[in-house]
């Protein structure tokens, strides 16, 4: 499983968000790789107008949120 975190370099909430999303992968032994992408290009290309955006699998989760660990933990869930 692949996880995009996709804001801007010197968003604090998408850092936020990344962390606590690698804290929860880390923590549920879930087999998945997380990553920051801060292209403000690739953003447009994904329709992202709001950050952070939550990708998994190349399917656009969620926008301009940063949910709790639990919400997080249910997303990945049902990605599995």
């Amino acid at each position: 499983m692949k996880v995009t975190i996709y804001g801007p370099d010197g968003c604090s909430n998408c850092s936020n968000l990344k962390d606590k999303t690698q804290n929860v992968i880390d923590e549920h032994g879930f087999d998945a790789e997380v990553e920051k992408e801060g292209d403000t290009v690739k953003l447009a290309e994904k329709g992202i107008m709001s950050t952070p955006g939550f990708e998994i699998d190349d399917e656009m989760v969620f926008t301009g949120s940063n949910p709790s660990e639990a919400e997080l933990k249910e997303y990945i869930e049902e990605h599995l």
